[in-house]
């Protein structure tokens, strides 16, 4: 059995996996900061601010989140923000997995007691202050779990990234398999996807392990 191809076809998913790992690590950060600080303003006073908040939920948790990926890669350009693939998928991935993370953040935030806001107001504390040194501290312990839920998601999402040309590791493994279909009589398509199968598996099952342990070690 020929398995000269073996080396060629790692290196290639290794290049690949960086780039799929870089994209997960931006797209979480812009989705935990945006995610957030959207999720926060859910308690704001003020209902039109509440309304906002709840279409910008609604909106971004109601579309797939391919079709978000699409619309940001062949959107943008047309208002002449020229982006390339992997800036597009960041920006789109950042704003769906917002939308699910504001969501968790609103939950939290929700699930404190508002007779605990209310006293904080008694005592003269703002609503920003009320926010940032009463709710927020507690309600981070309940947000901790399903935040580490929503890592796992964002970093499934990023292998529909090769959609739109970025070379993650599961477009690396399309161009492997493509490549071998043409140089040879088997394309080993089976052991290439089952490469990325594994790969996927080792990163995100330890999240969600992490996500059931702080499940139960924070649970209040």
């Amino acid at each position: 059995m020929n398995e000269a191809w073996i080396g060629p076809v790692v290196a290639h998913l290794g290049r690949g996996l960086l780039v799929t790992l870089w994209i997960s690590l931006l797209s979480v950060v812009v989705a935990t900061v945006v995610g957030i600080a959207v999720g926060s303003l859910a308690t704001s006073p003020k209902p039109a601010l509440r309304a906002v908040v709840r279409g910008y939920v609604t909106l971004f948790r109601g579309i797939p989140s391919l079709l978000i990926l699409l619309c940001v890669f062949f959107a943008l350009p047309q208002i002449g923000l020229a982006t390339g693939p992997l800036t597009a998928s960041v920006i789109g991935l950042g704003l769906w997995g917002s939308a699910n993370i504001a969501e968790a953040a609103r939950g939290a935030l929700f699930s404190i007691s508002p007779h605990q806001g209310e006293a904080a107001r008694a005592l003269g504390m703002s609503a920003r202050a009320t926010l940032r040194d009463v709710l927020l501290p507690q309600a981070a312990r309940r947000f901790l779990p399903p935040y580490i839920g929503q890592l796992t998601v964002l970093i499934h999402a990023s292998a529909l990234t090769s959609v739109v040309g970025v070379s993650d590791i599961l477009g690396s493994a399309r161009q492997m398999i493509e490549r071998l279909a043409y140089m040879g009589p088997d394309s080993h398509a089976i052991l290439i996807y089952g490469m990325v199968l594994a790969v996927f598996f080792a990163i995100c099952y330890p999240l969600t392990l992490l996500a059931d342990y702080a499940e139960r070690r924070l649970r209040v």
